[in-house]
């Protein structure tokens, strides 16, 4: 165990992979779409969405269609606000979330923190959960003489619970760097054998602290238990954009209205006019479903 002692509050979420049937894919990629972008991810292709470093992964066949959220998306979507929304949009139809990360920064040296690990279990084993998993280790001598890098308990591959801890500061040097004070991550991940849900993406704590205490850390006090499927028929609020903001992202995202562009280019010259002028015309033959309050509502915001 680490000597150093964590406060309740400090665990995030930093990853997530969830499954839903082939016929969520529409749905789902349709709402999406729109709430990445306005969230200021660039949409590299239709399955691929980036934001400083962070990607948004999505994936689908005629059995299954899967989302995979990288950590520093997740980051980036708490940030902003729209974490929540996702996980509403998610959750609005079947899924399996497939695996989840959660995770804490202590203010260590990676160093020591390997250290400790070595020294509290010598043998190369550490119990997570019922079954006790192999220890392994990705090494590094620093400048300064010491040994630093990743500390693994468990294999990702075969495990369905496992753990790493690591000197986040030598990794952001390494990778891009990037200088900052003694950092090590603490992180868990839990795959779909444990049944986690979409409430421990939104609230990473309780599942943290199941399983990395009193392994890895220790328990801070007045954090609640977590027991599998916890958050089944968990509903969480979700923040409304106003219609005509929603409408406005969706039409700038759509797939379908580019292949629509795209079609009427090879028309020809004319083609554009055309396309709106069907556009127009079904407009025009679908009746009005009701009366808005106003084209930004109320108050002119855009949400």
């Amino acid at each position: 165990m680490l000597s150093i002692t964590c406060e309740a509050g400090q665990v995030f979420c930093d990853w997530l992979d969830v499954t839903t049937p082939p016929g969520e894919e529409y749905r789902v990629r349709s709402e999406l779409g729109p709430l990445l972008c306005a969230a200021g991810f660039d949409k590299v292709t239709d399955d691929l969405y980036r934001f400083n470093g962070g990607s948004v992964k999505l994936q689908g066949n005629n059995r299954w269609f899967k989302l995979g959220f990288s950590g520093q998306s997740v980051s980036l979507l708490r940030m902003c606000g729209q974490w929540e929304s996702v996980l509403f949009l998610i959750g609005e139809g079947p899924h399996r979330v497939t695996r989840v990360d959660a995770a804490v920064d202590l203010p260590v040296d990676g160093a020591d923190s390997i250290a400790q690990l070595q020294a509290a279990y010598p043998r190369g084993e550490v119990r997570l959960s019922q079954r006790p998993v192999k220890v392994s280790e990705w090494l590094q001598t620093r400048p300064d003489g010491r040994k630093t890098g990743t500390w693994y308990a468990g294999n990702r591959r075969d495990s369905e619970i496992t753990c790493r801890v690591y000197d986040k500061a030598q990794e952001a040097h390494d990778k891009r760097g990037e200088l900052m004070p003694p950092r090590t991550r603490c992180e868990l991940t839990v795959k779909k054998g444990a049944n986690p849900t979409l409430r421990d993406a939104a609230e990473p704590e309780r599942l943290f602290w199941h399983y990395m205490a009193p392994a890895i850390l220790k328990r801070p006090q007045g954090v609640p238990e977590w027991s599998s499927g916890w958050g089944e028929g968990w509903v969480m609020e979700r923040t409304e954009l106003l219609p005509a903001m929603r409408l406005k992202r969706r039409i700038e995202d759509s797939p379908e209205l580019a292949a629509l562009i795209e079609l009427a280019d090879s028309i020809g010259t004319d083609g554009r006019d055309y396309a709106l002028r069907l556009i127009r015309e079904r407009f025009e033959r679908t009746p009005v479903s009701g009366s808005p309050e106003g084209f930004m509502g109320r108050t002119g915001s855009e949400g």
